[in-house]
């Protein structure tokens, strides 16, 4: 690996030429901005490394762009990297010290909205895999590119493209869009991600807003809205009947190794200005929780004058943006049903649900064989021993990819992904691409060695 590693380092600044200009682009998923110019270009850079790329699009949504390298000595087995291309729109565009979609770089990292999420990763995919080309004139076994631009809204159309396209997401293994370092520059080896189920409820009464002074005989959706919310947790355990039914206990190997896991709580704590986690839980229930409990958490609230000085107002309606995290094996598609049931079962029928996204959890062993391999390469490329992580507390589509997974990269833990100033540190990037190249090597060497 020393000639590969050797070339990404000559190649540095090329790589990062790359991905200032990916980063350039805007992409927002949300929107729609930019997204087919950015997906033009991510077929362009396929291009030139002779990964004979197409964009797939269903008509609905942002388009798929895939390719493939076929290894001429290793054709038995295929790695699969998935990316997204989409980034979050870069609002409140007035917290940016430079403008986002205009990558700056200044004391060692690069500025810029989606330079972490996911344009970093995706571009350093890409230049790993030309050094592989240049150096030794193959890749290690098959490489197979994913890149969607539909991440950041949820996936939305991800499983129908597997369903109509199956051949794109074949593999053997595959290496997920995210990863990178703890707060103490220790890899991190990451096995899983939680699932989502995203509604919106909506209470709403009169047909405009009206006068407060008719509160003393005008039901308010507000209150409404807020006794709804109220029925849906207590003491940080949902009440809704039937949720946990499905909840799969972790085995004793993973509960070893979020045991032995390390975890920065002060780090945590210190960055978001906060002097206790819930119920003051130690790291060790922290950790647990971060891992394997659902959730339930209000994301945004709103109901009539929210300006300025005083407006005496009876709204017409009330929402409230509620996303679920999920754990193995619960199903969005079957929560959602009960979460209905439940707003019935205890008066709220006229709560209107909108259920906007799903995504199922997915864990990984730690016993696969590409989970090996990583671990051994964060040996190799950081000398240092590296943080199984049994599950992100954060959420993608992992579960749509049926071959295990292992999510390891270039970031790091204040990147500030979808906030402003969002970052990478450019040595992390470098060292990212070492780590994926040297995991995939590996993948294909029945002797790779054990620590």
């Amino acid at each position: 690996m020393k000639q590969v590693f050797d070339f990404i380092d000559a190649n540095r600044e090329n790589a990062i030429e790359a991905l200032k200009k990916l980063a350039s682009q805007p992409s927002v998923a949300a929107t729609g901005e930019g997204i087919k110019d950015c997906a033009c270009l991510v077929k362009e850079m396929l291009e030139q490394i002779g990964a004979n790329p197409k964009i797939y699009d269903i008509g609905d949504g942002s388009p798929v762009v895939a390719g493939e390298i076929k290894s001429k000595r290793n054709s038995g087995k295929t790695v699969l990297f998935y990316n997204h291309y989409d980034v979050q729109p870069p609002q409140p565009l007035e917290l940016w010290e430079t403008p986002p979609f205009v990558p700056t770089i200044k004391d060692g990292k690069m500025y810029g909205r989606g330079v972490a999420d996911d344009k970093a990763e995706l571009t350093g995919r890409l230049k790993l895999t030309e050094a592989f080309l240049k150096v030794t004139e193959d890749v290690p076994c098959n490489f197979k590119f994913l890149f969607e631009g539909e991440e950041e809204v949820g996936s939305v159309h991800l499983a129908e493209y597997s369903r109509k396209y199956p051949e794109i997401f074949a593999a053997d293994a595959v290496i997920w869009e995210f990863g990178g370092v703890d707060p103490k520059e220790r890899p991190i080896v990451n096995l899983g991600v939680k699932g989502i189920l995203y509604v919106q409820l909506t209470a709403m009464n009169a047909t405009t807003d009206a006068h407060s002074s008719l509160g003393a005989i005008v039901e308010n959706p507000a209150w409404r809205l807020v006794g709804a919310l109220n029925t849906l947790k207590k003491d940080e355990r949902i009440l809704i009947r039937g949720w946990y039914n499905d909840v799969r206990p972790f085995t004793k190997k993973e509960l070893n190794l979020i045991e032995a896991a390390p975890y920065e709580a002060a780090a945590l704590k210190k960055e978001l200005g906060i002097k206790r986690f819930i119920k003051d839980m130690d790291v060790r229930q922290a950790k647990m929780a971060l891992a394997g409990k659902p959730t339930c958490t209000i994301c945004g609230l709103n109901s009539g004058y929210t300006g300025a000085g005083s407006k005496t107002v009876l709204p017409r309606d009330a929402f409230a943006k509620i996303d679920f995290r999920l754990v193995p094996d619960q199903d969005p598609d079957v929560l959602v049903r009960k979460l209905r049931a439940h707003l019935t079962r205890h008066g709220y029928r006229d709560v209107k649900v909108t259920y906007s996204e799903g995504e199922k959890a997915k864990r990984t062993s730690s016993d696969e064989r590409i989970a090996i391999n990583a671990r051994d390469a964060a040996w190799e490329v950081y000398e240092k021993k590296p943080v199984i992580q049994v599950s992100s507390a954060g959420t993608g589509p992992m579960f749509v990819l049926k071959a295990p997974c292992v999510a390891i990269g270039g970031g790091y833990s204040s990147s500030k992904a979808h906030a402003p100033n969002e970052n990478v540190r450019l040595d992390l990037f470098v060292k990212g691409m070492k780590w994926v190249a040297s995991t995939v090597d590996k993948f294909v060497d029945e002797g790779s060695p054990r620590h």
